[in-house]
């Protein structure tokens, strides 16, 4: 059976674990050369060296990736293009918790640092991977996550909300701009998935999901690489401007979100104010402050 990317090249960033390692194996496994990127370079090994002993060394390159430059994103473009001849997906993938607090109390450093990561460098990407996609007779597919916590109130900590509902918007934006070029953008909004971005806010997330939402369980970071390897292949051509939620049916219910963070919260810092921010799975040390009247 031909498999579903053959002769096609992805860049995936946030590759070093979680949706982009799992996204990063899949895709290789269908069939398509990956470039993987990442900010993190000790998980960004682990997963190269993953394909590696999987026998994808010869269709898979590694860089070192701040997706909040963007001298560092037209480097990892142009790398795709210089390796592999070609950039037919671009998966923009990367981001962690960022700013978090009150909102009278958080930083607004944090709070640029966190828009810069979650949402600029999707602009970003976008920019400079369609500039090459323009040239490709069959156009490109551009996927960027997003999240369920971008698509109401209250679903996350206010930069990550925000920066997220406007992921889901650039996509359709760009969508309507670029479709002329053949090039569909797409985003997917994952709900609760077992990763290191969740799994630092409470260590017992399958039994409180109990209850919120109907398939009673987390999401895997493959779910949400098969959402992907489905947006990326050519099955879905006619596809595009659209946001593909990946949830279990939590938001069927938009109240089971909210609920499950508020808790989680609460029993971790009872009556105490904290601002900071989260650096998810970077590897750089997160700011906590806490807070005083």
């Amino acid at each position: 059976m031909e498999k579903r990317l053959n002769n096609k090249v992805a860049i995936i960033t946030g590759a070093g674990s979680g949706i982009g390692r799992e996204t990063s194996l899949l895709f290789l496994e269908e069939g398509a050369k990956v470039v993987i990127a990442d900010i993190n370079e000790a998980t960004l090994e682990e997963t190269f060296n993953l394909a590696t002993q999987k026998g994808f060394k010869d269709n898979i390159i590694s860089i070192h990736t701040d997706v909040a430059q963007e001298s560092d994103i037209k480097t990892m473009v142009k790398k795709a293009i210089d390796e592999f001849g070609q950039l037919d997906i671009l998966f923009n993938n990367a981001g962690l918790g960022g700013a978090y607090g009150s909102i009278t109390d958080i930083d607004a450093d944090e709070w640029d640092q966190s828009i810069a990561i979650l949402l600029k460098s999707v602009f970003m990407g976008i920019k400079h991977a369609s500039k090459f996609m323009q040239n490709n007779s069959n156009g490109g597919s551009i996927i960027n996550t997003g999240s369920i916590a971008g698509m109401s109130g209250g679903g996350g900590p206010q930069a990550y909300s925000a920066a997220k509902a406007a992921v889901i918007n650039l996509s359709q934006t760009t969508a309507l701009e670029l479709g002329e070029f053949k090039i569909r953008v797409n985003s997917i909004s994952p709900g609760a998935i077992s990763t290191p971005l969740l799994n630092n806010l409470s260590d017992d997330w399958e039994e409180r999901i109990k209850g919120l939402q109907p398939i009673e369980e987390l999401g895997q970071p493959l779910d949400i690489a098969y959402a992907a390897l489905f947006l990326a292949s050519d099955e879905s051509r006619f596809v595009t401007g659209h946001n593909l939620c990946v949830d279990g049916g939590l938001t069927v219910d938009r109240t089971g979100l909210i609920k499950g963070m508020r808790e989680a919260a609460a029993e971790e810092l009872g009556d105490m104010r904290i601002s900071g921010m989260s650096m998810g799975s970077t590897g750089i040390e997160e700011t906590l402050r806490e807070i005083e009247d």
